[in-house]
């Protein structure tokens, strides 16, 4: 079956990538104060989510518009829209967080990433699904190189932090001058009226995929607004392996699955049913069992005060019930008509100003240590798996596409 065979090559590679990225954040969990990892920490959340917003969603309605069309230029239009927005993305991103003159190499690593995602989706219409995952994630293992090499004669600071991140991204989006090569030998240019049709339902994927990115990251966002970089710090030493597993495995299949569901490739879905559902088993159970050693062995024991059982199993179902909103998600913009998403996109809007409000209130009125705020989290999850699988079953995506 070519869904589990294209999710393997895709898997292999971001397993790679994210064992490289796991690593390196280890090894700066153990030699950086807890100021400077919160910091690292947040680029590591912005970057993705900033590329996301620089790109409106053009890198997944270019899958679903060439699906079925022939190709055409089209990177004259997409190279002035990331330069602009790109800019403006740095300044607010500037105001927000103190970055202390750092804005050109974050500006840059924007312009650069944001290429990176966009020719990603190039790959994967190729069915170049491994290639795609490189050059995609491919800084992960670039910046964990970079990171042993500078460990070995230098402390790491702010500066470096930033500069690693920028050369992790130049090199996977070498891939950008195969693009322009194959894209020399198209002789049509697209319409400037096609390409708003890119854009305009584009636009409709980023407000889908930005808002649901920022619920998925919200405790990451209130956690240094309110509490402060080392708060970040520690949440993120506490969580990280947790939801790095399960988003990893996640991902990979939702990367496959869309693009295959766009262009109505058959896929076996009891198969899919079952083997995730006992992923998502597994892993639970080994990380209920053996989190606790396996961070406090990963860590050296340097979030053991802060960790309890009650927190662990909170941030493990968190990490798996983000694990089922991914393949939801995936199915319903994969499989879903503009009408069906723009349905989708109240849900997400719904769930993320209650999630908002909820945990503005409670940091506002009442105070609460920073841990406090995981059970907020969890019955946000809740709530929008929820809410998102009646969606699906009211809409009737998955059978209608069976009958198809």
């Amino acid at each position: 079956m070519k869904l589990f065979d294209y999710v393997s090559r895709t898997f292999l590679v971001m397993a790679f990538a994210m064992l490289c990225s796991f690593i390196a954040t280890l090894k700066l969990g153990e030699i950086l104060t807890m100021e400077n990892f919160g910091f690292f920490n947040l680029l590591k959340r912005i970057f993705p989510m900033g590329a996301a917003i620089i790109l409106l969603g053009i890198d997944k309605s270019y899958i679903k518009y060439f699906s079925n069309t022939d190709k055409m230029k089209i990177f004259h239009f997409v190279l002035p829209m990331i330069l602009f927005n790109s800019m403006i993305l740095t300044l607010i991103i500037g105001f927000l967080y103190d970055f202390n003159g750092y804005d050109l190499s974050i500006f840059i690593c924007f312009v650069v990433f944001s290429f990176t995602l966009f020719l990603t989706s190039y790959a994967r219409l190729k069915d170049e699904y491994a290639t795609a995952q490189f050059i995609q994630a491919g800084h992960k293992i670039i910046f964990f190189i970079s990171i042993l090499g500078i460990i070995t004669y230098y402390d790491i600071n702010s500066v470096e932090i930033i500069n690693i991140f920028l050369l992790a991204f130049l090199i996977p989006c070498l891939y950008l001058f195969k693009y322009l090569y194959d894209e020399s030998h198209i002789n049509i240019y697209i319409p400037a009226k096609e390409f708003k049709k890119i854009v305009s339902f584009g636009f409709l994927f980023f407000l889908v995929n930005i808002l649901n990115l920022m619920i998925v990251n919200m405790e990451g966002l209130f956690i240094p607004y309110f509490y402060g970089q080392e708060a970040n710090g520690i949440y993120s030493g506490l969580s990280f392996i947790y939801i790095t597993v399960f988003v990893m495995i996640g991902t990979s299949i939702g990367y496959v699955l869309f693009p295959m569901l766009s262009k109505k490739e058959e896929i076996n879905f009891k198969s899919l049913l079952f083997y995730t559902s006992f992923t998502v088993f597994i892993i639970s159970f080994v990380f209920i069992l053996f989190g606790d050693l396996i961070n406090s062995i990963a860590f050296k024991g340097k979030f053991d005060f802060y960790r309890t059982f009650k927190i662990d199993l909170m941030i493990i179902l968190i990490g798996a019930l983000q694990f089922i909103n991914g393949l939801f998600h995936w199915f319903i913009l994969g499989l879903g008509s503009k009408k069906n998403i723009i349905e989708y996109l109240k849900i997400i809007i719904l769930t993320l100003i209650t999630y908002f409000l909820s945990v503005l209130f409670i940091t506002t009125f009442f105070n609460p240590g920073f841990l406090n705020i995981i059970p907020i989290v969890l019955v946000a999850w809740i709530v929008k798996v929820s809410i998102t699988l009646y969606f699906i079953f009211k809409t009737n995506i998955i059978s209608n596409y069976l009958k198809c």
